[in-house]
């Protein structure tokens, strides 16, 4: 692998996000609502390894928490 490629989390707010939101639910039902429409960042890291992009190894280094 040579150079740097970016391993990404977007979260689209869409309606029922959006209302969550309004209604103010707290962070695990906020994050349980993203995680149905959105894919996660080791989702991401996952599709870079099997494009051959990057190696499991640095996935996990990078999306490992603490």
């Amino acid at each position: 692998y040579k150079g740097r490629t970016g391993v990404y989390e977007l979260v689209a707010i869409d309606e029922v996000l959006r209302q969550a939101i309004h209604d103010k639910a707290g962070e695990q039902e906020l994050e349980r609502i993203a995680r149905r429409s959105s894919p996660g960042i080791l989702e991401d890291g996952w599709r870079k390894c099997i494009a051959g992009i990057t190696s499991v190894e640095e996935v996990l280094k990078v999306t490992r928490e603490d």
